[in-house]
């Protein structure tokens, strides 16, 4: 009976420690499952807030896209349809949201042109990912056949890419025609497109045309008239700024010699607040004989220097020029313009070919620029602005006007321009063209979809669903501009697949399918290399997250 018990007993213990791997196990099964459950969770509210990100400005891509009205915290109201715009404005919150609105500001960056193309597409690659994470495959997985599909995108496109000369100058306006063919102002894209073009060109050194500041081109904005009253002047224009006209001072000089000055032509006053009290009317003349002497001093040794144009820079300690030295400035015959603001001495200097003087003592003939003329010029009613034209300096800069009877027409005529700008800064960039219309989008979904084919095991799989992803630019121009989206994008799809037609795209305006190389709908080959690599890149970041501490 003993040897029984003992013999249970013994089992028992046997038992128990063959148990307790199996709980330990278990545990560690526990554990690791609410890991896993934590890292698809991450992801997917990741994606999510993505996706909701750039739905918002899907439905303001291509030329029939809707406009978005926005109000920022002070109550100023924007309207516009820019992608880089909108997103800027939002305050996204959410991180992974946040990846989207700098990724759309790096396209703005990069190509100026696609910012909102750039955000739909990563928000279609976004939904691609979750498809095929929900059928079990690893995001790491997805993030490296991902980069196999915009390797081969990107060779796709260099291969249907046509090149385009600088002298072709009616290519260059037909591209930026397509960039403000969805922008407010498109009916004045005849006007605007040929001074984008022509503006960008007289910047461009030859020499090192990959160089090219668009700062060097100043858009100034003036309310009054129509976006018709829209010019390019080959000089310098000062819009907030108007000739002082106290003491009948001219408003109009020829071969002027202009001086910029950031010192103040008024009495000093003491370095610290300090008061002055004058006893008797004697020590009150001697007072106002030595304030003019110091100002008259200041002008003459102005006049001395040939000088008869004054450019002031705004000063917030004292009264940049008195009433005093206006009245003895006119008598020498020297145009004053001042209140110049900080931000824009750089660029006036820059053009004007000056150096800022910081003291009267500096004030010398060597510091001064030269122009044909310098006037104020009126627009109508009380709008008045300086003009200065003949510039001579080797420094390359212009300047746009730009009218119109509404702020907000004149805001958003402002963007679409700098847009244009910036398209033809890309094709001097590089020098070649894509077919638009969605055109280029179906050609490299129907030759990564033929390349899919040809891989083996899961990128084939991955491949495949990229190239499907792009499908999403054709869908929503569709969509955006009232026709059957899923009979667009089948005949595109199967006319690029059978028929070989790499051209065949979209024309919104005609609302049929055309080849867009003779309708002449291009765009620039860096706007769609750029916007397929940051959108890829993006979503590559966003799949490689797997917790939020």
């Amino acid at each position: 009976y003993q040897r029984r018990v003992h013999g249970i007993i013994l089992l028992r213990r046997i038992g128990q420690q063959m148990e307790e791997p199996q709980t330990n196990a278990k545990n560690g099964s526990n554990v690791f499952s609410a890991k896993s459950e934590k890292e698809k969770d991450t992801r997917a509210n990741n994606i999510t807030a993505a996706i909701a990100v750039a739905d918002v400005v899907r439905t303001s891509l291509g030329p029939r896209g809707m406009d978005k009205m926005i109000e920022d915290s002070q109550g100023k109201v924007l309207i516009t349809n820019d992608g880089a715009t909108i997103l800027k404005k939002m305050q996204v919150v959410h991180p992974t949201g946040r990846m989207l609105v700098e990724m759309s500001k790096a396209q703005d960056i990069e190509a100026g042109d696609g910012t909102t193309t750039v955000a739909v597409l990563a928000g279609a690659l976004l939904t691609a990912c979750k498809q095929l994470m929900s059928k079990g495959i690893h995001p790491s997985a997805i993030s490296d056949g991902f980069q196999i599909a915009i390797d081969k995108s990107i060779q796709i496109l260099n291969d249907i890419s046509i090149p385009i000369s600088l002298t072709d100058r009616e290519s260059l306006i037909q591209n930026a025609k397509t960039s403000l063919a969805s922008k407010v102002v498109a009916q004045n894209a005849d006007l605007l497109a040929p001074i984008a073009v022509d503006a960008v060109l007289k910047i461009v050194d030859k020499d090192k045309p990959q160089n090219i500041d668009l700062r060097d081109i100043r858009v100034v904005k003036k309310l009054g008239g129509t976006l018709e009253d829209t010019e390019m002047i080959e000089g310098l224009l000062l819009g907030n700024n108007k000739a002082t006209h106290l003491a009948n001072g001219p408003t109009k000089i020829t071969d002027a010699k202009i001086a910029f000055i950031q010192f103040c032509i008024s009495p000093p006053k003491t370095d610290m607040d300090q008061s002055l009290v004058v006893s008797n009317d004697a020590a009150m003349d001697r007072v106002i004989e030595q304030e003019k002497e110091y100002i008259l001093k200041i002008v003459r040794k102005s006049a001395d220097t040939k000088c008869n144009v004054l450019l002031i820079q705004k000063s917030i300690l004292r009264d940049a020029v008195t009433e005093l030295a206006l009245h003895f400035l006119a008598k020498k015959g020297i145009m004053v313009v001042k209140d110049i603001e900080r931000e824009d001495v750089e660029y006036i200097c820059k053009t004007l070919g000056t150096t800022p003087i910081a003291h009267i003592d500096q004030f010398t003939a060597e510091k001064m620029g030269s122009a044909a003329r310098c006037e104020e010029v009126e627009l109508g009613g009380t709008n008045k602005m300086i003009r200065i034209t003949g510039i001579q300096t080797l420094v390359k800069t212009l300047s746009i006007l730009v009218r119109s009877s509404n702020q907000l027409v004149l805001d958003e005529a402002e963007r679409s321009i700098h847009d244009a700008l910036c398209v033809v800064r890309s094709l001097v960039k590089k020098g070649s063209i894509v077919a638009g219309g969605s055109a280029v989008e179906m050609e490299i979904s129907s030759k990564l979809t033929a390349f899919a084919k040809e891989l083996t095991g899961i990128n084939s799989y991955i491949v495949n669903a990229y190239a499907q992803a792009l499908e999403i630019i054709p869908y929503t121009l569709a969509e955006n501009a009232g026709l059957s989206p899923i009979t667009v994008v089948s005949e595109l799809r199967t006319r690029h697949a059978n028929n070989g037609e790499k051209y065949l795209g979209l024309d919104i305006k005609k609302g049929a399918l055309v080849d867009t190389f003779k309708e002449r709908i291009i765009q620039p080959t860096l706007v769609s290399s750029s916007a397929l690599t940051l959108a890829t890149e993006c979503v590559r970041a966003i799949m490689k997250i797997d917790d939020i501490i």
